[in-house]
C-alpha cells in the first residue's frame, strides 16, 4: 500500500462464532482441516499487526447471515438503507502494542 500511497485502512474482523474468535485470540488450533490454513493466516495477521481487532458479536447484528441463512437477520437491509451497520459486540481483544510480541487480553462481559 505504501507503494501505491493509498491511504492505511484499519481492518476489524468481526464474527458470531465464539468458537472461531477464541481460536484467534487465545491462538488456538481447530480440528477442521478445511479452516487450518484460512485460521493460522488470520492469526499471523493479527500477530504482525495487519489486523486492527477481532471482535466477537452478536448472531443478530452478522450481516453476512443475509447471504448464508434462510431465516436471517435484517442487519444487511438496514446496511443498504442507511449506510450504518449496528454491532452489539461481545466480546474483544485489548492490545497493549501494535506489533509482533504485543500483549493480548481478551474481555467477554457478562
Amino acid at each position: 500500500m505504501d507503494r501505491l500511497s493509498l491511504p492505511h485502512v484499519p481492518i476489524v474482523v468481526c464474527t458470531d462464532s465464539l468458537s472461531l474468535y477464541e481460536c484467534l485470540v487465545k491462538l488456538g488450533a481447530t480440528k477442521e482441516k478445511r479452516l487450518i490454513i484460512n485460521i493460522m493466516a488470520l492469526q499471523e495477521a493479527y500477530e504482525r499487526g495487519e489486523l486492527k481487532d477481532i471482535r466477537w458479536i452478536d448472531g443478530r447484528d452478522n450481516p453476512a447471515d443475509s447471504i448464508t441463512k434462510a431465516n436471517a437477520n435484517t442487519s444487511i437491509e438496514q446496511l443498504i438503507n442507511t449506510n450504518e451497520l449496528e454491532l452489539r459486540v461481545q466480546g474483544w481483544v485489548n492490545r497493549a502494542k501494535p506489533h509482533n510480541n504485543s500483549t493480548l487480553s481478551h474481555s467477554i462481559p457478562h
